[in-house]
């Protein structure tokens, strides 16, 4: 798998087995990092000069929200199996 430039991650939040109800997993993409300007605005990229530059960053960011959607996507799938897990064990007992 190629390298990204990790500018976005993702978390998953989900059912522990002290939670009393059942909670349905979900993933949030974020920032890796946070860039800001002195207004507060949010950036994500440095100053980009040329077209090539443009091109590039926005490719690269392509990549890496695609590859961050690839392991988010697994992170849920094991995150419903163990709520399910939980779920069906708290039925057993």
């Amino acid at each position: 798998m190629s390298t990204t430039i990790k500018k976005f991650d993702y978390r998953v939040i989900k059912m522990k087995k002290v939670d009393t109800l059942p909670l349905d997993p979900y993933v949030e993409v974020v920032l890796a990092e946070e860039m800001k300007r002195q207004s507060g605005e949010m950036l994500v990229s440095s100053h980009l000069t040329s077209e090539a530059e443009i091109d590039r960053h926005i490719r690269d960011l392509k990549a890496d929200l695609d590859s961050v959607g690839r392991k988010a996507k697994a992170a849920l799938a094991r995150a419903r199996a163990e709520t399910l897990d939980i779920v069906s064990l708290r039925n057993s007992s």
